[in-house]
């Protein structure tokens, strides 16, 4: 790829920073404020109670469908890269083996501590939040989160990078109405469906496990994240120029089919006004869902794209947190269940932003630091992939 493209790509190390410091709000919610709202299908939508709470929430839901389309755009250029000077198909497809085993270790015993740690105190005072999950219910001791299902979804795209962009989107669509048309009617969500209806479909709790991200529909994301990256590096002025019309038409279809209450909804809008048109399904990610995250991360792409001058400046803060993406979260996640455990009670909204803004400025510096250290050390490093 042309080198002028290629540093223009820099607005999507930006983009990748921008929803990174949105989902840092969700995360001191929880632990700042005790809040933590959880949209599952089947059972009762939470109550967001005013706008500014779902706003607060809503900002977040860019997260993680964000995360696992800029995973398939950086593995497309990842492979074309390495493959253009001569590194092997085999050893490519070992890379993204590897971090995506990585991603899922870190799940498990760095990411999973942190929200032991970060309500600890709510523990001890029987004061967790209740929050409804669909399964037969009992006693859990781990939660599939999103690194785990990054995880999955790099391991699995791997070999599939040799695919056309066309075969790569028909794949994607595919799989995406599938997993739509997998989630069971409502009257079932109490009902026990099995470990792997659980890991590729239908969130909830199975046995011991509860399965928040289950991978069919994500990995359709990230596989979307891959034809949008055959599309930028054949045309990448105009693809990328054209993400605000993008955007505009996915938040146009997201408003029809959240009117529509049918298929890929997963719920019925919870009542009258603007709170309940946006409180949505998010595990699994209803196609509503999906259609407003995807097209708003689309139009905040144009945005940067428009302010390119602002990231050698004031916007540079998202190319510092962007660059080190893995290490941002699990900084963040230990950094805000520290400050949470250090206030006295649960804060209130504004005491939430306050928290979040001490935080990003804490670790601003500390991802500098990083970038620095990762880029010191070889290519073929595991620190070079956080």
């Amino acid at each position: 790829m042309p080198a002028a493209p290629m540093q223009r790509l820099a607005v999507l190390d930006a983009q990748r920073g921008l929803i990174m410091i949105f989902m840092a709000i969700d995360h001191v919610s929880m632990f700042a404020a005790g809040v933590h709202f959880s949209e599952y299908w089947g059972v009762e939508l939470p109550d967001y109670g005013d706008a500014w709470w779902m706003f607060t929430r809503v900002i977040s839901h860019l997260c993680a469908p964000g995360f696992f389309f800029l995973m398939g755009m950086g593995m497309h250029f990842f492979f074309v890269s390495r493959r253009d000077r001569g590194v092997s198909n085999g050893t490519i497809m070992k890379h993204f083996a590897l971090r995506g085993l990585l991603l899922v270790v870190l799940e498990v015993f760095v990411v999973m501590p942190t929200w032991i740690l970060g309500t600890l105190d709510k523990f001890l005072n029987d004061n967790l939040p209740d929050i409804p999950v669909p399964g037969a219910g009992g006693s859990f001791f781990f939660v599939w989160g999103v690194l785990a299902s990054l995880g999955v979804a790099m391991m699995v795209c791997g070999p599939l990078m040799r695919l056309s962009g066309k075969a790569t989107l028909a794949l994607a669509i595919v799989l995406a109405v599938v997993s739509q048309a997998a989630v069971p009617d409502a009257s079932r969500s109490g009902e026990a469906m099995g470990i792997v209806m659980r890991f590729l479909f239908v969130a909830g709790q199975e046995g011991p496990i509860v399965m928040n991200y289950p991978v069919a529909p994500w990995l359709s994301v990230c596989l979307f994240g891959i034809a949008y990256g055959h599309a930028v590096r054949a045309a990448p002025e105009k693809t990328l120029r054209l993400s605000g019309v993008a955007g505009v038409a996915l938040l146009l279809a997201f408003a029809l089919v959240r009117a529509g209450e049918g298929f890929g909804t997963h719920h019925a809008i919870p009542g009258e006004g603007l709170v309940a048109f946006f409180t949505l399904a998010k595990y699994p990610p209803s196609l509503a869902y999906l259609l407003l995250a995807l097209g708003a991360n689309a139009c905040f792409l144009a945005v940067i794209l428009r302010a390119q001058r602002w990231l050698d400046g004031p916007a540079h803060v998202l190319l510092v947190f962007g660059r080190v993406p893995l290490f941002f979260y699990i900084a963040h996640l230990y950094l805000y269940a520290f400050l949470g455990q250090a206030l006295p009670g649960d804060t209130h909204l504004p005491g939430l932003y306050a928290v979040w803004v001490v935080g990003l400025a804490m670790l601003y510096p500390a991802c500098v630091r990083y970038e620095r250290f990762k880029h010191g050390k070889p290519e073929d490093s595991l620190w070079r992939m956080f």
